[in-house]
């Protein structure tokens, strides 16, 4: 999303959109799939999830092809949109002297292939347990940012550090070992939980219940770990407090940052 987003002029126009588009949209697609497979039930006695088994029940070939079409822009858009391009520049950010946009959209275009998706939505199970171990790791990674920006930086960001080595960010050598450690305490309680989705059936019960809220107990301790760790071991180095406006460092944003952005905007103007 910030891929995105970082390009709007105020901060008005994220709200509204991600609202519209994320809350509303979102909602209404879980809305529209249990009343299409409810509606399966009733009409021909199947119960399906997948919509595109829910168009082989039409018996219309016209109906059946529009709608594989269809489904066909969705997956191509929300691929490109929401996946390679995030892939790409993260890839290009990690190997810039080797990897450009284009280049990571082939990667990310080859990775996806490799790792057989069509496994991952064989059947409703093995689609649920692939979210259940995807929401495992993703909890404690919510909880580190959580817990580092709202309370151990007091809303305190420094554009210009985050792109600058060493400095208040590298920690050491490049890595914040008190978020490493913070992710491996919120993924331990759910890796029973884990074996028992992947088929191990020598897992107690209430590990089952415990991996049931797999997202929410990985945040809430990866964010209390993260929490006691940042206390106990301070950040070396602080923004000063004075110069801070709307969670964002103002000596983090330069002269030439300024004529950067004037720059693209006469661009857009122009263009």
């Amino acid at each position: 999303m910030p891929d995105f987003t970082r390009y709007a002029k105020y901060p008005k126009q994220v709200f509204w959109t991600q609202a519209v588009g994320l809350c509303v949209l979102v909602t209404l697609c879980g809305i529209l799939g249990v009343t299409v497979t409810s509606a399966c039930q009733e009409i021909y006695g199947v119960t399906t999830w997948n919509p595109l088994q829910v168009s082989v029940l039409w018996e219309n070939r016209a109906a059946q092809f529009f709608s594989a079409l269809c489904w066909m822009f969705a997956v191509i858009g929300t691929n490109i949109s929401a996946n390679s391009v995030s892939f790409s520049n993260d890839l290009s950010l990690w190997f810039p002297s080797w990897i450009n946009a284009r280049r990571g959209a082939y990667v990310c275009c080859i990775i996806s292939v490799a790792s057989t998706p069509w496994n991952i939505q064989y059947s409703a199970a093995s689609f649920s347990a692939f979210l259940g171990g995807y929401a495992m790791f993703l909890g404690p990674i919510a909880g580190i940012m959580l817990s580092d920006f709202w309370i151990l930086r007091n809303r305190q960001l420094n554009l210009s550090s985050l792109y600058r080595h060493p400095d208040i960010y590298s920690f050491f050598h490049g890595f914040n070992l008190r978020a490493f450690a913070a992710f491996i305490c919120g993924i331990a309680p759910n890796l029973a939980g884990l074996a028992k989705a992947t088929g191990n059936k020598g897992v107690p019960k209430g590990a089952t219940y415990v991996y049931s809220l797999s997202w929410l107990v990985g945040t809430v301790v990866a964010f209390i770990v993260y929490t006691a760790a940042g206390k106990i071991w301070p950040m070396e180095e602080k923004i000063d407090h004075g110069q801070v406006m709307d969670g964002v460092d103002r000596s983090s944003v330069s002269n030439s940052d300024e004529e950067v952005k004037v720059h693209m905007d006469d661009k857009g103007m122009n263009s």
